[in-house]
């Protein structure tokens, strides 16, 4: 009776020392390193989205490297993290397997070695993410067969904006200017254009270029 419930305490441990060993593994996420595709001078580092690699977070990574061509490598490292230092043999064709762990706020790099200058890339690791994206707000103009001109508002807040342009004037053409912007479409163009715009505080003054600008957009 003893002897058994040694034996199941034994049991009982070893599971306890393997089961977060296994799922621990099962935590590392998997960057995969394609080279050489068709003895392709190509090269690149994948996230398990299959996105390219340019920012991840710090930890550690299965990094799987597929090297497809005998005069081609794969190799890892960093200036900054004497740590990571990891390659495939220039002649091996197949896949391996690296585990990694990258630190926070360092720049790593890959390669092909004998093709260095042409087959390479680079990320940053960082665990402060990247803010989002600016707010892109949207204008739209419209010049009318007849010659009227519109702009869908004239006060609007600063920023990056996508204006429209739908001219479709026989003889006048859309034309915005004031800081850093000075757009317009020509006096024969019939048709739409968009234009990516960053407003700053001030008056823009639009209108044709047959008749002058004597309207404003004023940017508060």
């Amino acid at each position: 009776m003893q002897r058994a419930l040694c034996t199941g305490i034994v049991v009982i441990c070893a599971l306890v020392l393997v089961l977060p060993a296994a799922a621990g593994r099962q935590d590392v996420a998997t960057l995969t390193a394609i080279v050489g595709t068709n003895d392709g001078f190509t090269i690149m580092l994948n996230d398990p989205s299959g996105k390219r690699v340019s920012e991840i977070a710090p930890g550690t990574y299965t990094v799987v490297v597929q090297d497809r061509s005998a005069i081609h490598n794969f190799h890892l490292a960093s200036n900054e993290d004497a740590t990571i230092d990891f390659r495939t043999d220039l002649e091996f064709v197949g896949e391996q397997s690296f585990t990694v762990t990258f630190r926070d706020r360092t720049r790593y790099a890959y390669a092909c070695e004998p093709h260095w200058q042409t087959m390479n890339g680079s990320f940053f690791v960082t665990s402060t993410p990247a803010p989002p994206p600016p707010t892109v707000r949207k204008l739209s103009a419209v010049v009318k067969p007849g010659g009227g001109i519109s702009l869908s508002s004239t006060s609007v807040p600063a920023g990056r904006y996508r204006l429209t342009v739908n001219d479709q004037g026989k003889r006048d053409n859309f034309h915005l200017r004031g800081r850093a912007v000075n757009k317009r479409t020509g006096l024969a163009f019939r048709g739409r254009v968009g234009w990516g715009l960053s407003l700053a505080r001030g008056v823009y003054r639009y209108g044709s270029d047959r008749t002058g600008l004597k309207r404003t957009l004023r940017v508060r």
